[in-house]
């Protein structure tokens, strides 16, 4: 089971949800794509049935285009999502969602590099 996305903001992510300085880039390429297509695609690969809620898959995908796009390891990945309201706010993560760890984002670019998903 995915962890549920918030349908309202909390406290904290509608303060700084305009704040002055935000990455304008990642929402000008956030709004480029059909992510709801593309999370329909993604779907099926990564969903746990057991232990914690699996992160979303549109979620991972995001967080592993970041990756990419600024080149980071997996664990500058997560302390960039840790720390960048920009990276949360792009990959979909509010500001009380934990990010995924390292071994989480490896795990699922392993699952698209399986699939032949991966570049």
């Amino acid at each position: 089971m995915w962890r549920q996305a918030g349908k309202q903001l909390s406290l904290a992510d509608a303060m700084v949800a305009r704040r002055k300085g935000q990455n304008e880039r990642l929402e000008r390429i956030g709004a480029l794509l059909n992510w709801g297509r593309i999370e329909q695609l993604l779907a099926p690969i990564y969903a746990a049935g057991e232990g914690r809620p699996a992160y979303r898959p549109l979620v991972m995908l995001r967080a592993l285009l970041l990756q990419q796009w600024y080149s980071l390891s997996d664990p500058e990945l997560e302390e960039a999502l840790s720390d960048r309201l920009s990276f949360r706010r792009f990959v979909g993560l509010s500001l009380e969602e934990e990010v995924p760890d390292h071994s989480t984002l490896s795990r699922y670019r392993s699952q698209l590099a399986q699939r032949g998903l991966s570049a």
